[in-house]
């Protein structure tokens, strides 16, 4: 434990030991305890391992991609979420590949029958003709994002902050053979197979309040505008587009926020709605947005290398996300 949370811990102790009122400070406290659980530091550590020339750069099939699958679980279990699927694993064919989706669930703070589902994809373009594509950017840095906004809403929740929602949490494979992964994911739901490991029910596309899929969230290189280089692309927000700029100016982030893809209809259209994961879910009615930094000229390169990416950026795109959900989760469906 960081000597920042234990500092916050200690002041939350004395202010309910005081009597004052708790639920009026933990709106506040354990959002500031949450962003100590990530660092630049962390963030480059673990994307340096999942683009490690121990992956191979995560080709499907593979037995480097077959270890990042493994270390996502154990980071699933670390954060305390509740298997969906024996070991986690959620198992489809795609062209003639064996494929996994790492699933798992993180409780609402009250009995819920809405959901939120927060994707990344772990797959990447592996070794291709004797030449290795490392994928930190795309999209290793989607996975460790991911599994670290587990951690943050966790240690938010089990601090005394409230999530109204259960918050789905799946590291999604094969997104290079036709968003397969992304694709068996909602399938399931559409076919009413998936079920809460909690309660038992199955969750109905009804039951899904929000899809959030991160897919490239380290590079600054395509900057929104030639002054900042601190900035983030969220694609489909609608009507709580307004909400992102709140939290983020409120949350002290202070991002610069792309609400489209670089001003193109055409390019935000073809990211939202056609060639990332969220897009199955879209197709099926369910909300659905898209966290990016933008596609660089790194990316499906071997130069898509950890050292290209700017993690003090990276935390604060993290901790935006986080306080967005954990916003959304209290919104009446």
């Amino acid at each position: 434990m960081s000597a920042r949370i234990k500092i916050l811990s200690a002041i939350i102790a004395l202010l309910c030991a005081a009597g004052i009122p708790a639920r009026s400070q933990w709106a506040v406290l354990p959002d500031m305890a949450a962003h100590s659980l990530i660092s630049p530091e962390s963030l480059r550590d673990d994307i340096s391992f999942l683009s490690d020339t121990l992956c191979k750069g995560r080709g499907v099939g593979t037995a480097g991609h077959n270890d990042a699958a493994l270390w996502i679980r154990r980071q699933f279990l670390g954060a305390g979420l509740e298997p969906m699927g024996p070991s986690m694993a959620q198992s489809f064919s795609a062209e003639g590949y064996s494929c996994r989706n790492i699933v798992a669930m993180l409780p609402a703070s009250v009995p819920s029958a809405r959901y939120i589902i927060v994707m990344a994809h772990y797959d990447n373009l592996g070794t291709l003709s004797g030449r290795n594509y490392p994928g930190a950017d795309s999209n290793a840095s989607g996975v460790v994002a991911l599994k670290d906004l587990a951690r943050m809403l966790a240690y938010f929740k089990s601090n005394g902050g409230t999530l109204n929602q259960n918050i789905i949490f799946a590291a999604l494979d094969a997104k290079q053979l036709s968003l397969a992964g992304s694709r068996d994911l909602c399938g399931r739901i559409v076919s009413g197979t998936l079920k809460d490991p909690r309660s038992g029910r199955l969750i109905r596309p009804s039951n899904i309040s929000m899809v959030v899929n991160i897919d490239i969230l380290g590079g600054i290189s395509t900057p929104l505008s030639k002054e900042r280089v601190d900035f983030i692309i969220m694609l489909g927000g609608g009507k709580y587009n307004g909400l992102l700029q709140s939290v983020n100016i409120h949350d002290g982030i202070n991002l610069e926020v792309g609400l489209d893809y670089y001003g193109s209809p055409a390019f935000t259209d073809l990211f939202l709605k056609r060639v990332s994961d969220q897009k199955p879910f879209l197709e099926k009615g369910m909300y659905s947005v898209m966290f990016t930094s933008g596609i660089t000229m790194d990316t499906n390169r071997e130069s898509d290398t950890p050292e290209k990416l700017d993690y003090l950026v990276m935390e604060r795109r993290v901790q935006l996300i986080f306080h967005w959900i954990e916003r959304m989760s209290v919104r009446k469906p």
